[in-house]
């Protein structure tokens, strides 16, 4: 082999060295980019949404772009905890995730802690929701077994002014007048309870209404804040990129941000949010604001 063609070979060796090297390099510095992103997310996503935003993470996916993935605790976990007990209504409760309960939180320099006041508040909210959601069942199972008490006690009647007819046709011996008026009474009563039960019918439709109405309305406030905190979640999103995302300068113009958000569609899938870096060194530069930003992002449900 010559010294030309060894030359060759080494300086060849050497160039993809060099390239891997720089291609490293330029991991490293988009990985601390992103390290430092993450944290920025963090901290703006849970001011912006109460405190509502958790297990932000993030990776970064080569000639792709940027994925950050969070949890977002909406109005809709309480729906679920109530689910067992339908056609009841929920009073109003704190927001606040037990499994976090005894949880303390570091952000930056500062400490915070859940204490035990807000601990038993939750609690005691707890269970007063399911209080009010028992009696209100109880009710409607009371009126339905009155209403079931009456229907067996008017077969029970019916039962008995049969009897009556049958031995007044086989009984020839039996006072007729004695049986009759004791026919008229049990059809007296009869017609008594008929007009309760109908009342207990009428009276049992009546509260099942109202309670699916309150169930309605409840579900409705649910769907509302829930609207609510993803439009906040949404302009968290497009307000951080545009104030820090000059932080991401070393990730390439032609790939992108993503977001996989757990927590915001009642069909418990995950929603995916994908904004272009070009659309965000635009908003970084001024020349698109943060909610021209958001129109331009991709959104879809998975």
């Amino acid at each position: 082999m010559s010294k030309y063609t060894l030359t060759s070979a080494a300086l060849l060796l050497c160039s993809a060295v060099s390239t891997q090297a720089q291609a490293n390099d330029e991991l490293d510095k988009i990985q601390r980019e992103v390290g430092i992103m993450e944290k920025i997310l963090t901290a703006a996503l849970k001011q912006d949404t109460d405190n509502k935003v958790r297990n932000v993470s993030s990776s970064y996916l080569q000639h792709q772009g940027v994925v950050f993935s969070f949890d977002v605790r909406g109005s809709s976990r309480w729906s679920s905890v109530f689910a067992s007990v339908p056609d009841a209504p929920l009073p109003p409760l704190p927001d606040i995730d037990f499994e976090e309960l005894a949880e303390i939180e570091v952000l930056g320099d500062h400490v915070q802690v859940i204490s035990d006041a807000v601990v038993v508040k939750t609690q005691e909210a707890y269970q007063q929701a399911m209080e009010v959601m028992r009696e209100s069942a109880e009710r409607v199972r009371d009126v339905a077994e009155q209403e079931r008490d009456i229907s067996r006690e008017i077969r029970d009647l019916e039962r008995e002014k049969r009897d009556l007819e049958f031995d007044r046709r086989h009984d020839k011996d039996a006072k007729d007048q004695e049986l009759e008026q004791r026919k008229k009474e049990l059809q007296t009563a009869i017609k008594e309870l008929e007009k309760q039960q109908q009342k207990l019918s009428q009276k049992q439709q009546v509260m099942r209404k109202e309670l699916a109405e309150k169930k309605q309305a409840r579900v409705k406030e649910q769907q509302q804040q829930l609207a609510e905190l993803v439009q906040k979640v949404n302009n968290s999103l497009s307000l951080t990129l545009c104030d820090y995302g000059s932080g991401l300068r070393n990730l390439p113009n032609d790939e992108h941000v993503s977001f996989v958000i757990r927590g915001i569609s009642e069909d418990k899938s995950e929603q995916v949010k994908v904004f272009k870096k070009s659309d965000i060194k635009k908003c970084v530069q001024g020349d698109i604001k943060a909610t021209q930003l958001l129109e331009k992002a991709s959104s879809y449900n998975f």
